[in-house]
């Protein structure tokens, strides 16, 4: 028989997110990956599918909801979730398609597992693998933790020097969050959010209800030079490349917005404790902060500020989502309140996605991407940031009623001026940013033919 427990906070956390998404739009929630397996046995594929289930309960944890709060059922076993199709493979790219094709297709909120795997083979020899994790059982840190140690066992590792890397369970993550010695960093939190909802600057920014869906634009600037410029800000300054990125961002919207202090969801991964850089589960939430931008500072005042107010934050962002509800709707009469999209309407999500770093020496043009199928749905204004083989991508999406498409290309503009001006000129005037919009960008920073 399975056994029954509350969520961990970040399962419940990504719970009500995803319950937020239009019935039809589950599956944006899907994480992915694609594992090459040519030159394994079956045999030795099919072994380390077990090894990890055995090892990772959110591998074997279905959900489901008792009086309106959702709770996970551990299996002991449960029957993996892998398909196994035989065929040819076409050309490089099928592995890709074929993983794409998975993800477009939702999982159910209860009932079942919140993974599938698609194993493909020719002839019985494996080619590869194609794998979809809804948000409610893994981040994309889990993803990633997790095919490093397919890998490793792939390679014959032993399961015993693999295994040490395998962090506590969310189960015993939720005892842990909600026993009595986590009372006062439960408090801590609490505290955290009142000062924020007493602020009341969250609803300056529109909100959905949840399940609602708006027109939203898209776009992405790619640039290898920004991440270089980033790095060399942040060390001169004493802070990190994403803080470099949030501070430079946070005015530009604050600027395009008119909203002062601009309210920002930060992405924390919460795993700040070694023991658990391994987990394999859903750890991340959102922590607002309140970034305030006073045009008469410097650049490097302002960056510095916003650094240390998201390292304030950082402190209290494991938390009960359902609790905080509670507190905004006690704060506000708007019958909105304590709904996932009212609490958070501005997102900033900074992820580096392997070690690679920036050349400086790369001189590749910086190009601009529009994104013609953007999420419909979620928050007004959205940004992910991801650094992935040396080159980062800032993925800015808006509501069309506050940012059209020049707003929204100006903003990134800004922001690749911003992090060049915090390396080359970080005394220079917060404000400087917006006196002459016909500064000229390095087109390793923003494309010329866009920033007319």
């Amino acid at each position: 028989m399975p056994v029954e427990t509350p969520l961990s906070f970040g399962q419940l956390y990504s719970w009500r997110e995803i319950d937020a998404y239009p019935d039809d739009c589950k599956h944006e929630a899907n994480l992915s990956a694609t594992w090459d397996l040519r030159g394994f046995s079956l045999h030795r594929v099919l072994a380390v599918l077990r090894q990890l289930s055995d090892w990772h309960e959110p591998l074997r944890t279905t959900y489901e909801v008792r009086n309106g709060v959702p709770v996970q059922h551990v299996h002991d076993d449960l029957a993996m979730p892998v398909e196994r199709l035989d065929r040819p493979v076409p050309d490089a790219g099928d592995p890709e398609r074929t993983t794409a094709a998975l993800i477009e297709r939702p999982f159910a909120m209860t009932g079942d597992p919140g993974w599938r795997a698609l194993l493909v083979t020719t002839g019985d020899e494996p080619m590869f693998c194609s794998l979809s994790f809804s948000h409610l059982i893994l981040d994309v840190w889990s993803v990633l933790e997790l095919t490093e140690q397919a890998r490793a066992l792939l390679a014959g590792v032993p399961a015993g020097e693999v295994a040490v890397r395998v962090g506590p369970s969310p189960r015993v993550l939720a005892d842990r969050q909600r026993d009595e010695s986590s009372a006062g960093r439960r408090a801590g939190a609490q505290r955290y959010w009142r000062n924020i909802l007493s602020e009341q600057v969250i609803d300056s920014l529109p909100a959905l209800e949840d399940g609602e869906q708006r027109p939203r634009i898209q776009a992405t600037l790619h640039s290898h030079r920004l991440g270089v410029l980033a790095g060399q800000a942040a060390k001169s300054l004493g802070v990190t490349p994403p803080s470099v990125m949030l501070g430079v961002l946070a005015a530009a919207l604050s600027e395009r917005t008119g909203v002062e202090p601009l309210p920002i969801g930060l992405m924390s991964s919460n795993r700040f404790p070694p023991e658990l850089r391994h987990v394999v589960g859903t750890l991340n939430q959102l922590i607002p902060v309140l970034a305030t931008v006073d045009y008469g500072s410097s650049l490097s005042d302002h960056i510095t500020r916003v650094h240390w107010a998201g390292a304030k934050a950082y402190r209290y962002s494991c938390y009960d989502i359902d609790a905080v509800g509670d507190l905004a709707r006690q704060a506000s009469a708007d019958r909105r309140a304590g709904q996932f999209n009212s609490l958070f309407r501005c997102w900033f999500n900074h992820i580096q996605l392997d070690d690679k770093t920036p050349d400086a020496a790369d001189e590749t043009p910086a190009e601009l991407e529009w994104n013609p199928m953007a999420r419909q749905f979620g928050q007004p204004l959205d940004v992910r940031v991801t650094v992935r083989n040396g080159r980062t991508s800032i993925a800015l999406r808006a509501d069309s009623e506050l940012l059209d498409e020049r707003q929204l290309v100006d903003t990134l503009r800004t922001v690749a001026l911003g992090v060049q001006r915090a390396a080359m000129e970080p005394a220079a005037n917060l404000k400087e940013l917006w006196i002459d919009p016909g500064t000229s960008v390095d087109p390793t920073l923003f494309p010329e033919e866009s920033a007319s």
